[in-house]
């Protein structure tokens, strides 16, 4: 086997330098040589030796969940990522999709009746009779009388009192002789069809044949637990919105099979939690979801009717259950995933199972229906919003020329910045855009459009305010004035101290916060001049304002008390509080008791990171970190808040501001940013709905903390580059 693999491994082995040099570049592979080798044997065989080489590197680099990443110095702090700083990208992005290796679970305990004792369990069922049962619970099958029987006796042993049900077996024409036993189930209603109709007209026939206000429609090779129906009617009697609530789904072995669907642009369809641990806490919390397959689906009979049922277009069967979900969905109603709900379902055994060839036609065929049908809807329900934090600093103010000298921002450190180690990038200039004066209109418009070109829909403006003394207003002023840039835009409280270190902390105060019942009426007074604005960004509605560090306020819930009350006296109705988690501050558990309705992660900032200093040889002092630690914390935190808008950051380096004590990421690169992203974006539209499908991005212009998404003279329009295909990537995949 001549591969380039191959050649090289007799080559660095001919050479006795493998080991040191891998030893030299830092480079520690936690399963050893040989899993670098099998993966790289699969994906180059096309490319010479030299490519090869980079490329196992790549892969011991990118696999942020197994090996400890280092800094690579002879790419000069950089992780290997050559050609323009995308070769990575492929590699990580594989990474961050590939399924977790799935948890170890228990099995689950299921019923089992053998074919010689179905009618010996049929006769002893003894379901509770009720003449005015609230829910209907559909159970349509096609032979396999087996799994019929079992899903019954689980009903039986999980029986709910509290919930009146009637149970309807429809039988889509089987022709098993052992079918007959269903037939006279004590207080089981049996609906047989003349001929073979297929699922989805089964369950139409039995809809309308139903007596529940309620309608369940239950796969005959599911088994139920304990509390399941009452949860599942839970939601309707909380959600006043709710159009369909779905079970947690399990399989038999113990693994998750489904917490709500999500469905893509190309209406390809994907079981959220698929083969994961069904105990993690992401799938633990009830939330709307895109779709709840029909395995296990509730919804109101008279609703299921209004909208015509399940489709007769996607007959026999395939995404009839998608489709019925998003004809409630128009109707402004709203579909529920409800983990207290646990159904475990064998998966296809209810109908006869089709060859897989007509099977593949038939969702093929179904598909390209749900695309004629509803590719406008879900193109807009399935958006993500990218908005860039903006820092609008680059003008002179009295303030700074008092404190740093006659017609200082930031680009005077910018500029002055030097590195810190070899190969240490600094100082990072401006591309397209050049040293920009904000005082100049025309610029703020130039980052709008550039902005927008790249898929980036909005700028959160920090926002600053000092017991009434505002600071780098201008642009805002400005912008708010004349209407122009007409972009999308939402505030940011920045109510930390000016500090000199441009650190918020309490050395060093310039500028000092006053929080107080007082000021937060002053503060909000002046905000609603910004939240009427028609640009204004709005979820559900409601304008959105975030603080970045509510733990400063003496108490956040009663400051958005305040707010809120005094934005319903202008007629501006509800509000959207968010709470930035910066500078260490984690904000777990339930944001409503902090008085505010999500938060926002910050990355790099919410945890420590392993120091990496120690492989360098720095000229001062400062903290190294690896930009891969960054994203493996972000990726695998277990601290999982359904109400927490996810962030990435393209990079950090804050050497401008500190002359010593510096912070830095290296190894950041537009491919490695693109990966995480796009699996931003991803879980962002597994965990989110609608409005609330928020990405932020720290940030668009921190030039002197060195995240920034503006071209620059190195990597010119990469990072735009990585934020438009992240979009395109996760729309279509």
């Amino acid at each position: 086997m001549k591969t380039p693999v191959f050649r090289f491994l007799k080559l660095v082995f001919k050479l006795g330098r493998t080991s040191c040099w891998l030893m030299r570049q830092q480079v520690r592979l936690s399963g050893g040589i040989w899993p670098a080798v099998r993966y790289a044997a699969k994906r180059i065989r096309s490319l010479g030796i030299r490519k090869s080489f980079h490329l196992v590197l790549d892969y011991s680099r990118s696999s942020t969940g197994i090996v400890e990443t280092p800094i690579d110095l002879a790419a000069g702090g950089q992780a290997v990522a050559s050609e323009g700083g995308w070769s990575g990208y492929a590699l990580l992005s594989d990474k961050l999709s590939t399924p977790r290796p799935s948890p170890i679970c228990s099995p689950v305990k299921l019923a089992e009746v053998p074919e010689e004792r179905f009618n010996e369990v049929l006769e002893r069922f003894n379901f509770p009779e009720y003449h005015k049962p609230i829910v209907s619970i559909i159970i349509p099958f096609h032979n396999q009388v087996k799994y019929s029987v079992e899903c019954l006796l689980s009903l039986s042993e999980t029986d709910d009192a509290s919930t009146p049900y009637e149970i309807l077996l429809a039988d889509d024409a089987s022709s098993e002789n052992s079918v007959t036993g269903l037939m006279n189930v004590r207080h089981v209603r049996y609906l047989r069809n003349p001929s073979n109709l297929g699922f989805l007209h089964t369950c139409n026939r039995a809809a309308s044949e139903a007596k529940g206000q309620y309608l369940v429609f239950l796969n005959n090779d599911t088994q139920v637990t304990p509390g399941w129906l009452s949860a599942l009617l839970e939601v309707f009697k909380e959600c006043p919105d709710a159009g369909a609530v779905g079970p947690k789904v399990l399989y038999p072995s113990g693994h998750l099979q489904e917490a709500g669907g999500l469905l893509r642009g190309d209406m390809t369809t994907e079981m959220v939690g698929v083969n994961d641990n069904p105990d993690h806490p992401c799938f633990n919390i009830r939330r709307a979801v895109d779709y709840c397959s029909g395995v296990c689906l509730m919804v109101e009979r008279e609703v299921f009717l209004s909208v015509g049922g399940f489709s007769d277009e996607f007959a026999p069967a395939y995404y009839e259950d998608v489709d019925l979900c998003l004809k409630l969905r128009t109707t402004g109603r709203r579909i529920y995933y409800q983990p207290k709900s646990v159904v475990v379902h064998h998966l296809s055994k209810s109908h006869a199972t089709p060859g897989n060839t007509l099977k593949n036609k038939l969702i093929c065929r179904n598909r390209q229906k749900m695309v004629e049908k509803w590719q406008a809807f879900v193109d807009h329900s399935a958006r993500t919003r990218q908005i860039a934090f903006y820092l609008p600093q680059y003008h002179p103010i009295p303030e700074n020329d008092r404190w740093w000298g006659k017609g200082f921002t930031e680009w005077r450190n910018v500029a002055a910045a030097t590195p810190v180690f070899d190969g240490h990038v600094q100082p990072r200039l401006p591309g397209d855009l050049g040293f920009y004066d904000l005082r100049v209109p025309e610029v703020m418009e130039q980052q709008a459009e550039l902005a927008q070109r790249y898929g980036i829909t909005g700028f959160c403006y920090y926002y600053y305010w000092f017991g009434g003394k505002r600071l780098l207003e201008m642009p805002l002023e400005r912008m708010l004035d004349t209407g122009k840039p007409d972009f999308p835009f939402c505030l940011c409280w920045a109510n930390e101290n000016w500090t000199r270190r441009w650190d918020g902390q309490d050395k060093e105060v310039l500028l000092e916060q006053s929080h107080s019942p007082d000021d937060d009426e002053a503060i909000i007074r002046d905000l609603i001049r910004y939240l009427h604005d028609p640009r204004y960004i709005r979820i559900n509605g409601r304008p959105l304002l975030l603080v970045y560090r509510t733990s400063l306020l003496p108490d956040m819930r009663k400051t958005g008390e305040r707010w809120r009350q005094a934005c319903r006296r202008e007629g501006l109705g509800e509000i959207y509080l968010a709470g930035v988690e910066s500078l260490g501050v984690n904000l777990e558990g339930d944001p409503d008791a902090d008085g505010i309705d999500f938060t926002v992660a910050f990355p790099p900032h919410g945890t420590p990171y392993p120091n990496r200093s120690k492989t360098l040889k720095l000229r001062r002092e400062a903290l190294v970190y690896n930009y891969l630690d960054m994203i493996q914390h972000f990726v695998n935190r277990k601290d999982f808040s359904p109400k927490r808008f996810l962030s990435v950051c393209p990079g950090w380096d804050n050497t401008p501001r500190r002359k010593t004590g510096s912070t830095i990421f290296t190894g950041s690169t537009p491919g490695y940013f693109q990966a995480w992203l796009e699996w931003t974006i991803d879980q962002t539209r597994r965990f989110h709905q609608n409005d609330e499908r928020l990405v932020f991005i720290n940030a668009w212009n921190e030039w002197a903390e060195g995240a920034v998404l503006e071209p620059d003279s190195l990597n010119g329009h990469d990072y735009l580059e990585a934020v438009r295909n992240a979009i395109h990537n996760s729309t279509v995949r």
